[in-house]
């Protein structure tokens, strides 16, 4: 059995454990069981959010959110060659890291710096 890939909307967010429900309103609004966000970090999806899911071989219900597609809808704030912006809230400037042509930012409306601040002295 092969692989399969399938957009779909979140109808769900579990936060404790990362997990979502996601349902198919092109498939009678089936609705998924509790499957994991592919992710190293923390950033929860909302409810209505459109997700692109790889359900495994080994059984329908078996998956992974591979995480928002690019859309009409989900436009990229900027885009240019050689640029890297990570958008740390749903308003996209409202709080981020952004690298450019050697120039680093951090955008966000207060910044707490917890540790030895001595080593920046250098």
């Amino acid at each position: 059995m092969a692989n399969d890939t399938r957009l779909g909307k979140i109808s769900a967010v579990d936060y404790a454990t990362g997990m979502v429900r996601v349902v198919y309103h092109e498939k009678d609004d089936d609705v998924t069981t509790l499957i994991p966000l592919l992710s190293n970090e923390y950033q929860m999806p909302q409810v209505e959010d459109q997700v692109l899911v790889l359900h495994l071989s080994n059984g329908s219900e078996a998956g992974v959110v591979l995480g928002r597609p690019w859309s009409a809808k989900n436009k990229p704030p900027e885009g240019a060659a050689g640029l890297y912006r990570k958008d740390l809230a749903r308003t996209p400037g409202e709080a981020m890291i952004r690298y450019k042509g050697g120039t680093l930012t951090f955008q966000a409306g207060s910044v707490v710096v917890n540790g030895d601040l001595s080593v920046l002295a250098a």
